[in-house]
């Protein structure tokens, strides 16, 4: 039976994000009765991605150097009959992706732009998609699949009902993605504690990522302290955002989910790779952007903002409708249906500029 292969990393550098958004494609073709293969440089995922019930192999390569892992993926490709691989990493390169096209039919989740590469798909459901250009940039062959209705969340977050928001804001949630590199959990709770906005608060959820290192010494720090909430890689995030009057986040896929889900949010950056995203849900009025955790006095910005416009009810019902419209979940389904038409009924190679599942 020929299969899908989902080629992807995840460590302390990486973190768990372009692995969430891979399993929740894997999850919608699991539901069109496939048995999508995990494949990894190393080992470092295995138990993430085991243990959500996919199947999972290590290369044994470098994840920073991919072009030297062709020989043992296409012995994987070859022995488990992979017909087309979704490739989701920043280190693959315009010579990895012409060798590895040449044994099998390949996807990119791109959201950089940087390059045209050889591939038969491109998925980049960022917000700031039309800056990249790739529809001028691609040839017509080369099938698009932009926007942020292919956002690949978790069906959970699918079609999810209008937020219901509170007049007061009392119940803050506080995220960093799968890591924390610049330590800006530990940072928060300190400075929240000294603004006059704590007394207010009733709750403070702080949902740590996978990877995040100072778990167990935020928890002890913070221990006795009734309006503090610490979780470490909650299975029901959402749940948590349904509580949520506002939030606190990077600007990576999470921000994603908090639009489906309704929530006002503040971003921040902490990576080169989330500028555009959070500028231009900020340009958009949907989430604003407290700056650039590298460089500038974000704690200050967000505090300002909590203690500002994201009290103002009228001013998060706004914003809650507007990140609804934006994203309804269903990206993750809208990819799977792609992929399953056009690698099994073989019209792949269709002309076809821009592609959009019908519903």
């Amino acid at each position: 039976m020929r299969r899908v292969g989902i080629r992807v990393d995840a460590n302390e550098t990486i973190a768990t994000g372009h692995v969430m958004r891979c399993m929740a494609i894997a999850e919608e073709l699991k539901k069109l009765g496939e048995n999508p293969l995990f494949i990894s440089a190393d080992e470092f995922p295995r138990l993430l991605i085991e243990g959500k019930g996919y199947e999972f192999v290590s290369l044994g390569s470098d994840w920073r150097h991919m072009e030297g892992e062709t020989g043992q993926l296409q012995a994987v490709i070859n022995k488990e009959r992979i017909e087309v691989l979704l490739v989701d990493s920043y280190y693959a390169t315009k010579a990895y992706f012409e060798k590895i096209h040449t044994f099998t039919k390949v996807i990119y989740m791109e959201d950089l732009g940087k390059e045209v590469y050889d591939v038969d798909a491109v998925i980049c459901y960022a917000n700031y998609h039309k800056e990249l250009l790739l529809e001028e940039r691609y040839p017509s062959e080369t099938r698009l699949l932009l926007g942020t209705k292919y956002a690949p969340l978790r069906s959970v977050f699918s079609d999810l009902p209008p937020k219901e928001i509170l007049p007061e804001l009392k119940r803050l949630l506080v995220l960093s993605g799968g890591t924390d590199p610049h330590d800006f959990l530990w940072k928060f709770s300190e400075s929240i504690m000294e603004n006059g906005l704590y007394e207010k608060l009733e709750e403070i959820y702080i949902v740590c990522g996978r990877y995040y290192m100072r778990y167990d010494e935020l928890r002890g720090k913070l221990a006795g302290n009734e309006k503090f909430r610490i979780h470490r890689a909650v299975e029901n995030i959402e749940k948590h955002m349904q509580l949520a009057d506002a939030a606190v986040t990077s600007a990576g896929v999470i921000s994603y989910e908090l639009c489906a889900a309704g929530v006002p949010a503040i971003t921040y950056v902490m990576a080169d790779n989330q500028q555009k995203n959070a500028e231009s849900f900020h340009r958009d009025g949907i989430m604003e952007c407290a700056g650039d955790l590298r460089c500038d006095p974000v704690l200050k910005r967000i505090e300002g903002l909590l203690d500002g416009k994201y009290r103002d009810y009228l001013y998060r019902k706004k914003v809650s409708e507007a990140a609804q419209r934006k994203v309804d979940g269903r990206g993750a389904w809208r990819i799977a249906r792609c992929m399953k038409k056009y690698y099994i009924n073989d019209l792949w190679k269709e002309r076809n500029i821009l592609f959009y599942v019908e519903e």
